[in-house]
Order: structure tokens, then sequence, then C-alpha cells
């Protein structure tokens, strides 16, 4: 049986990433209270992690882990993912968020090492305002994905 998800559900996590630049936070509670009901089931949230998907964005962690009201994921735009080396150099400042985005890849979400999805959110905005010290400076890529 398939599960239904309103559209409106959608858009409006849509329009959250949108205005929060790429990358945003979402409670499992909202999408509760988007969907009008009473709990939300893990069966639900799988079918949210899919249509975001098939609208072009990534979340973390990889698959839901909890439907509970108080656990939340991040939902973000998958070119936030691609960071301007040039631009992280050796600033402590960008290369903990850099080592937090590549834990979240690295480790399941249960391991130690892995990020919390809010500290995941934070290092992918810290990380995407990153500019290249030189203007016109040979530009290396890394595309974690």
């Amino acid at each position: 049986m398939a599960i239904h998800v309103c559209p409106s559900t959608i858009e409006a996590i849509m329009r959250t990433v949108d205005e929060k630049g790429g990358a945003a936070l979402i409670k499992n509670s909202r999408i509760k209270r988007l969907e009008g009901r009473d709990r939300l089931r893990m069966e639900r949230l799988h079918r949210v992690y899919q249509l975001l998907h098939r609208r072009g964005l990534s979340c973390y962690p990889k698959r839901p882990s909890w439907p509970d009201e108080w656990w939340s994921f991040a939902v973000y735009r998958p070119e936030l993912v691609t960071v301007d080396l040039s631009a992280i150099g050796t600033d402590s400042e960008l290369s903990n968020p850099m080592e937090r985005v590549l834990n979240a890849f690295r480790y399941p979400y249960s391991h130690a090492e892995a990020p919390y999805a809010g500290s995941f959110v934070d290092a992918l905005r810290k990380l995407n305002a990153a500019r290249p010290a030189q203007p016109g400076a040979e530009q290396r890529r890394l595309h974690v994905a």
C-alpha cells in the first residue's frame, strides 16, 4: 500500500530549504503538523524522504532514524557539498566544518564521529559561504556525494 504525503508538505519543506540558503533542519513534529496527523509513522517519514529526493534534495541521515516528534533531520541541496578547496586552505574555521561534512558521509549516523543533523547543516552553510582568497586563482574542487 502506497503512503500518501500531501504535496503541500513537500513544497513547504522546499520553501524552507530555499529560505535557509539551501540547507535546513526539519523537525518531525513539523511534518506531523503539516500532514495533520496525530502521530508520525516511519512509513510516512520514508515517503517524505523519497519525495524530497525526487525533487532534487538530499537528506541527512540518508534514512530516517526515528519518527518521534523531537527528532529532526537535515534537508539540503546536493550542490552545497561541492567545496572550493582553495577557499578553505589551512583555515581552521573552515577545516573543522569540512571534517564534519566528510564524517557525515564517512560514518553511519549512529557512529560516535557522525555529526548531529544541526551541526551538519551549519557546516554546509559555512563551507558554502567560503570564497577563494584570490579571484581568478586556479580552482580545485572536491565533490563528495
